[in-house]
């Protein structure tokens, strides 16, 4: 069997632009998606910087860079490509954040970017000095206001998120969090299985049922079984085990279905 040939786009549809994002992507939800498509319609190449690449399993960042990298893939396919970074702490009048990330693009041989997509003009401040300033001639497509810079041909993209109302990442965490099944609304539906399985069970509230015991869940899930207050943990080896931190439980807890 001969191998799948890489699919290449007709040669002239091509706009030689490179996009640019930077996201932490926990969890990739519909606002993250919009922010890809516009780049994906706008540029030849498309470059997904994930930030905060050192966190992960604590509140707040619960996905690893690798996990973040196959929500993006599970939508996109080998699309975009993938850059990991790291909080370095820089503050916005220093310049060095813009500094770290353009060296992180050189340093992984990718082509430097022409055009930056933000769903925010407060973030687009750090990066204003090398695309566009907010000052600069724009224009707008419906929810989407481009600036371009006079100097260069470069080119910067706010895609308004009060076009399309979004959950914040923050919000969605929490609903997931509390198993509220509310945060299927905000998030890929192709992403709600893998959600549920790598979301770390040690973020989540335990399940509370009748009695009945959950089936189908991660290792680490929690559980409480009707009036029982002993908190049960599934351990590696598939059995439930009381959890060592005993009545320490403190999450609020959700019946199974409700």
């Amino acid at each position: 069997m001969s191998k799948a040939q890489r699919f290449e786009p007709h040669l002239d549809a091509r706009s030689g632009r490179v996009g640019f994002i930077v996201a932490d992507l926990q969890t990739v939800h519909w606002g993250h998606l919009r922010l890809m498509m516009e780049m994906a319609g706008n540029c030849d190449i498309g470059i997904v910087a994930i930030g905060s690449t050192q966190l992960h399993g604590v509140d707040g960042h619960p996905f690893t860079f690798d996990q973040r990298k196959d929500m993006v893939q599970a939508i996109f396919g080998q699309q975009f490509k993938i850059l990991p970074l790291q909080d370095i702490d820089a503050s916005l009048e220093t310049g060095d954040w813009l500094k770290y990330v353009l060296s992180r693009i050189a340093s992984a041989s990718l082509p430097a970017p022409t055009d930056y997509f933000t769903g925010s003009a407060i973030d687009a401040r750090f990066y204003t000095d090398y695309f566009a300033t907010l000052e600069d001639p724009s224009i707008s497509n419906g929810p989407v206001r481009t600036f371009s810079s006079p100097k260069a041909d470069r080119r910067l993209h706010i895609v308004d998120r009060a076009s399309a109302p979004n959950l914040s990442g923050r919000e969605i965490r929490h609903l997931i969090e509390a198993r509220d099944p509310e945060w299927h609304n905000y998030v890929p539906a192709r992403l709600w299985n893998y959600v549920e399985r790598h979301y770390p069970p040690h973020l989540r509230t335990a399940i509370k049922t009748g009695g009945e015991m959950p089936g189908d869940v991660p290792v680490g899930t929690r559980w409480i079984a009707g009036s029982d207050p002993t908190v049960m943990v599934l351990r590696d080896d598939g059995k439930w085990r009381p959890s060592r931190e005993g009545g320490d439980e403190k999450l609020s807890t959700r019946r199974v279905g409700s």
